[in-house]
């Protein structure tokens, strides 16, 4: 729910990935308390050094050799599966509540046998 006057303002963060070879800086799409998420990585907080930028906006800054990037993708498409599967996990428990029945078939010879 928006207040009206108020939006959604773009948000200034970065990631940086820094490796022997090459620098890649990709803008921040998401950021929870555990981690960072970047295109199609999700990072952890506790790996980067934050660096603020002079105008507003934070850098999250990763070092990066061989297959951490590799990882970071894997681990976010993890979690995206896991949620889908939870989101429609709804409603599939079949097992049978013996209490309960036992329990409505005791109130209703109770019932029967206290009316007559």
């Amino acid at each position: 729910m928006m207040i009206p006057g108020l939006r959604k303002s773009k948000s200034n963060d970065d990631v940086i990935l820094i490796s022997h070879s090459e620098i890649q800086v990709i803008g921040v799409s998401e950021i929870d308390e555990e981690s960072v998420s970047a295109g199609s990585l999700k990072l952890p907080r506790a790996d980067a050094e934050v660096r603020y930028y002079p105008g507003g906006g934070r850098a999250f800054v990763y070092g990066w050799e061989g297959n951490y990037l590799a990882e970071s993708e894997r681990i976010a498409e993890l979690e995206q599966n896991v949620a889908l599967k939870n989101m429609f996990n709804f409603g599939t428990q079949s097992k049978l509540n013996l209490p309960f029945f036992v329990m409505a078939a005791i109130l209703v010879v109770t019932i029967i046998v206290l009316h007559h």
